[in-house]
Parts: C-alpha cells; sequence; structure tokens
C-alpha cells in the first residue's frame, strides 16, 4: 500500500529516537488485516528498505525511522516521502545474517533456546549481531549469545551478555 507521508519528530521523547513518519488510518486499518503482529516492510522514496513495525501513539500509528537511516538516505524533518507498506513475512521480522544463522544451525541446543524467546528479543539479539560488519565480529557474538543462552537456562540478562562479549574479546 502506497502513501505520501511527512518526516516528522515527537517533542516529548527521551529516548533518543524522534523521526518518524505517521501512517494515514485508512492504510492503518487494511495493513493491519494483513499484517496482524504489525511487522511490515517499508520503503520509503525507492530507496529505503527497512524492517519496521507499526507503532502506536494516542491517536495515531507511525513507522520509527533512526538517524543513521535519516542521514544515509537524505531524509530530512518536514519532507514529504513516498512510502510503500506491505507485510513482513520473513521469519524474525528482520534480516539475519548468514553468520548468525550459520552458528545457530551449528549449535542446536542453543539454537532451540533462540527460538524459545519472544519474537522481540530474538529481533534486538539479531540487530546486536547486525551493527557489525566483520564477518568475523558476527560469528564470534552470535556464538557468545548463544553461549549465554545456555548458561543463563534460555534467559537474557543484557547487562551481563555485555561482559560476556567483553570476556570472550580477552581470550
Amino acid at each position: 500500500m502506497k502513501f505520501k507521508g511527512i518526516i516528522e519528530r515527537f517533542a516529548d521523547n527521551s529516548l533518543g529516537y524522534e523521526s518518524h513518519i505517521k501512517i494515514p488510518n485508512k492504510i492503518f486499518i487494511e495493513m493491519q488485516k494483513i499484517a496482524t503482529d504489525k511487522r511490515i516492510i517499508c520503503h520509503i522514496n525507492n530507496s529505503l528498505i527497512l524492517h519496521a513495525a507499526m507503532l502506536p501513539k494516542k491517536t495515531f500509528h507511525y513507522i520509527l525511522l533512526n538517524k543513521e537511516n535519516c542521514k544515509k538516505h537524505n531524509l530530512i524533518l518536514g519532507e514529504e516521502v513516498s512510502v510503500f507498506v506491505e507485510k513482513d513475512t520473513s521469519k524474525y521480522g528482520c534480516k539475519i545474517s548468514e553468520e548468525m544463522e550459520e552458528v545457530l544451525f551449528s549449535d542446536p541446543e542453543g539454537s532451540d533456546l533462540f527460538h524459545l524467546l519472544t519474537p522481540g528479543k530474538q529481533r534486538t539479539l539479531i540487530h546486536i549481531i547486525n551493527k557489525f560488519k566483520s564477518s568475523q565480529l558476527k560469528i564470534d557474538r552470535s556464538f557468545v549469545i548463544l553461549q549465554h543462552l545456555k548458561n543463563h537456562l534460555g534467559n537474557v540478562d543484557y547487562k551481563q551478555l555485555n561482559e560476556d562479549f567483553k570476556n570472550f574479546n580477552t581470550l
């Protein structure tokens, strides 16, 4: 579904994620019928493609934009953009690196624990891995995540996970 949107900001947001595009209510209602989990793939100006969620804000829904994407794709506050949204049919609601897929495949116990996590926690861990450009770092961090899940009986302690990353780097 296509629509025109405006790059806007929340004045009251303390998270730092201020840029967003409001989804017209008619589009949201139609998309909710086909994307009941509110996960979408959003195409902006035929240059930016992102896995996103249709997020609620009191009287409307919106698509969140991070600073990196705004800068990289020259999305300017107040600018009108062309938006195309479709249901996200990917397994995790985001792209997963080949390296992480391979580590999941090679560690069935860790993979089982990973897949018992909520979809949101899975996406968070995938995003942690996707931040890295180095293939070796993606592999190493994926390994640390699965070992962390095994050590913590399938739970994620993000503070401890950061320590686990640091400790792995000193080996």
